[in-house]
Parts: structure tokens; sequence; C-alpha cells
């Protein structure tokens, strides 16, 4: 993307179809800096089919948020921590990590970046509301310079996010509900 505004697209949870052309256009046409596969779910077959269609280029832009074992297989950018895979394992080239609160952030230095959410309403989780006051935000962020802003975002919102100090903004309806902008 070459602006230091970071753009995070993340898959939806289930597999479907046209979702490799999807995710090759989206790396290809430059939209996003990296894109996370997030299949809760899944076994590593699946995501090891997955990520085998994808052509090699790519890889090292693709971050998984299950089966870490595949990170190294594949040379993929890194793992995603989350409340299902909490620790991180193999020696991944970036570990990124899920937040949902402000006492969280805490720790969010051992990290290369982390995700807060929900910034605004959920498009993609119906009744995931948004849970942090932006004033709030807006200090908090001062201190901390690799948080990611997820939940309810869309491009009209980067400005926004960026005065409020944002590291970058992850997106999943966006990129992959029909309501990408192609911005």
């Amino acid at each position: 993307m070459g602006d230091s505004f970071k753009i995070i697209a993340i898959t939806r949870p289930d597999f479907f179809e046209d979702e490799v052309k999807m995710i090759i256009d989206i790396l290809k046409q430059g939209r996003t800096d990296i894109i996370h596969l997030r299949k809760p779910g899944s076994n590593s077959k699946d995501i090891e089919n997955l990520i085998e269609k994808i052509p090699e280029e790519y890889h090292p832009r693709l971050k998984i948020h299950d089966h870490f074992e595949l990170t190294e297989k594949f040379k993929l950018a890194g793992i995603h921590l989350n409340s299902r895979n909490p620790v991180v394992s193999g020696n991944p080239m970036s570990v990124s990590r899920s937040m949902h609160s402000i006492e969280e952030l805490k720790g969010a230095a051992r990290y290369d970046y982390v995700t807060l959410s929900p910034i605004f309403d959920s498009i993609s989780k119906k009744g995931y509301k948004a849970a942090f006051n932006h004033d709030m935000l807006r200090n908090v962020l001062k201190e901390r310079r690799n948080v990611i802003a997820l939940g309810g975002v869309t491009p009209e919102k980067y400005q926004f996010l960026k005065e409020l100090g944002f590291y970058g903004a992850a997106l999943l309806s966006h990129f992959f509900n029909g309501e990408d902008h192609r911005n």
C-alpha cells in the first residue's frame, strides 16, 4: 500500500466460491498490505488447500489465525493470536494478536501489531456494538503505535482512525462481503 497507515483484509470464517480469486485480486491490486486467513473451526488440510491455490509470491502477505505449523511450510507472514490460539508456536516472522479492551493494550508492545475491536458497530457480526469512547482511544493510542482498528471499519473512516492515532485498519465485510468499493 505504501502509506504508513496499514490496511489488513480478514477473510470470512467460511470457505466460499471464488475466495481464492478474490484474495489474489486484492493482493495483486495492492488494496491491502496483508490478508489474515481466519477460518475458525477449519482443519489444517482445508487451510493448506487454500494456501496452495494462492501463488507463492503472495504467501509473505498472508497471516493465519489457526494451524500455525503451516506458517513455516509456506513461508507466510506470520501468525495472529486469538482466544482459540493464544500461544505462539513455531518460529513465525511476525506475531499479532486480537485484543478487546484498553486493559489488554498494556501488553501490545510485545507484538508487531494488535487488532482492537469493536471500534464501530460491526458490519459482519450483527449485534457486535462499538465498545470504546473515541476520546479515551485518542489518549491511549498516543502511547501505542501498533494498534489496528477493527469492527465496523470502512475506507470512509480511515482519516478519522488516523486522527485517533491508529496504526491501521482491518476490514472483513469491505473486502469479502460484496462491499468493496475498489478505492
